[in-house]
């Protein structure tokens, strides 16, 4: 086709189709990274509890992974909302996704090298790739591959259609036509707000460049829109916070700050220093479209620059805008690592999912821990307390697996199906673990009404196996949330020593009958509550044992 003839009707149904397939592969270009980077995300984002440094680091290298600060951010406000992330590494991070968002405008920036009749051989490079190998990281990488082709046939598109707006006056003319500075910005917000991608407004903004098109009448003009599409962003994250609790709300706050801070800041510079872009952009770089890439990164980066020193003073602002309300009783997710934000990356859902899996575990030891202890004291005064810490490991198991049916249902990699197969087995162990818990207060029970009483060497040897079994759980805890493979050996030591311990016990136990010192009732109470208590350690084994299903 002679992009030059086009009509303006054709010329804009070719920038929405060449933008439509712009941003269906950078979609499938950041899924195809987070799939093959899936645990390396995981671990990036556990590190943000470093200093601040690190956590802009670690938000410019994960939005540049998946392609989009409002994904960064709303994933952010998630952490935030679980609990599993401070307001202060929130507030670096969300700096850091400001700056890895501009990676996009640079693979536009590429278009200026004539490079795209080679790089969109990209996309069937790729799906021979896919169609030739079945290893599933090979096919990743393909799509991957492809995605990238893809991208720069959406902006060849997009190039094209611009050929049609570039021969219609009037179109030139309405676009030199706006030249208020705030109306500019306010056109930039606009946009992206409808888009919801700074990243792509600002595409489009560089694809016109290349093709002549002058925006808010020339000059410092289109720097005014760049800045308006950093608050228009912000949108995303706003939605996302709707029922979030408090500090969440303050992370998106923070969000909305940064760019609108910084454009204050940049706005009075920019607006009384008229000949900006033509005196120094211009003449440092020579072309309309390195000048508006480098203005993106360029505000970014030093609006991160100065906030830097004054990150408390910022947050403490959003903890002044946004009051601690009345405090309303947790529920159980909330308590949690759990948070749906997390859905649009599912690599860390799975991450969180793996904490709120051994926290839900840490709840059942600790009723099972009340109930033995209950047990051995004859005090049914704890016994209404494990019941509620058995039914809330119930509820949040029923929690977790519909937050793993909602995970599985994501476009997610064979080792992160692997491990949402090993959680569900996982919440099933915990469940068994509780149950047993449940049974001893019915021990309890049965011990005080038939005046069932255990020797102090008996409660001795209670008690030096849950001391074991306390010790395994710990051990496991470790295995399950580092994949710590080494530790299992160890484990199984322990799960060994449990078995002998039950066997000693019963032996010693049937000794007594066989001296008369025991009557009926211990004999059936004792040789259950053993049982039960070694096969807590049979389920404790068998999570252990499930991180050798990644390896």
């Amino acid at each position: 086709m002679d992009f030059a003839d086009l009509n303006t009707a054709t010329s804009v149904i070719l920038l929405l189709v060449g933008l439509g397939v712009f941003l269906l592969g950078f979609k499938f270009l950041g899924d195809s990274i987070e799939k093959l980077s899936a645990s390396k995300l995981r671990a990036l984002f556990n590190k943000a509890a470093g200093n601040r440094f690190a956590g802009v680091g670690i938000g410019a290298l994960a939005t540049a992974i998946v392609q989009s600060s409002s994904v960064t951010t709303v994933m952010v406000v998630g952490f935030v909302n679980a609990g599993v992330m401070t307001l202060m590494q929130a507030a670096a991070v969300i700096m850091g996704a400001n700056i890895g968002t501009t990676i996009t405008g640079w693979l536009v920036w590429l278009n200026d090298f004539n490079v795209m009749t080679y790089v969109m051989l990209l996309t069937l490079v790729g799906l021979v790739m896919t169609m030739v190998s079945k290893s599933n990281k090979v096919n990743t990488a393909g799509i991957l591959v492809a995605s990238l082709g893809l991208v720069f046939v959406g902006l060849e598109i997009m190039s094209g259609s611009m050929a049609g707006f570039a021969e219609n006056e009037s179109i030139k003319n309405a676009l030199q036509a706006v030249t208020n500075p705030i109306l500019l910005l306010l056109i930039g917000m606009g946009i992206t707000a409808v888009v919801q991608s700074s990243s792509a407004v600002t595409s489009v903004l560089i694809v016109m460049a290349q093709s002549g098109l002058i925006v808010g009448g020339g000059g410092n003009g289109i720097l005014f829109v760049v800045m308006g599409t950093n608050i228009g962003t912000c949108i995303t994250a706003v939605i996302s916070s709707v029922g979030a609790n408090t500090n969440a709300k303050r992370a998106c706050l923070y969000h909305l700050l940064f760019n609108v801070i910084g454009t204050l800041i940049f706005l009075p510079f920019i607006w009384g220093f008229s000949g900006f872009y033509e005196d120094v952009l211009m003449k440092w770089f020579g072309k309309p479209t390195t000048c508006i890439t480098f203005f993106h990164t360029a505000f970014n980066v030093i609006c991160t620059a100065i906030y830097l020193p004054f990150i408390k003073y910022l947050v403490k602002l959003t903890e002044i805008i946004i009051p601690d309300g009345k405090k309303k009783k947790k529920n159980i997710q909330s308590e949690g690592f759990m948070d749906k934000r997390l859905l649009l990356t599912p690599s860390l859902a799975i991450g969180q999912l793996v904490k709120q899996t051994t926290y839900m575990a840490g709840i059942a030891m600790k009723s099972l821990n009340a109930a033995v202890e209950s047990l051995v004291t004859r005090d049914d005064d704890k016994i209404d307390g494990v019941k509620q810490d058995v039914a809330k490991v119930n509820e949040l198991s029923k929690e977790i697996t519909d937050y793993l049916i909602e995970v599985s249902a994501k476009d997610i990699s064979l080792s992160d199906e692997k491990l949402v197969n090993i959680l569900h087995k996982d919440n099933i162990d915990i469940v068994r673990i509780a149950d047993i818990a449940d049974n001893i207060t019915g021990y309890t029970v049965k011990s005080i009404e038939g005046s069932v009483i255990f020797s102090d060497t008996v409660k001795r040897d209670i008690v030096k196996l849950m001391n074991l079994i306390n010790e395994q759980y710990e051990l496991v805890v470790q295995i399950v949330e580092n994949n710590d493979i080494v530790q299992l050996k160890q484990s199984d030591e322990i799960e060994n020593e449990i078995d002998s311990d039950k066997k000693r016990l019963l032996d010693e136990h049937i000794q007594r009958m066989v001296r008369g010192e025991c009557n009926a009732e211990n004999n059936s109470l004792f040789v259950s509550l053993v049982s039960n208590l070694e096969r807590v350690g049979d389920h404790l084994s068998i999570m252990a044992h499930s991180v050798e299903d990644l390896a």
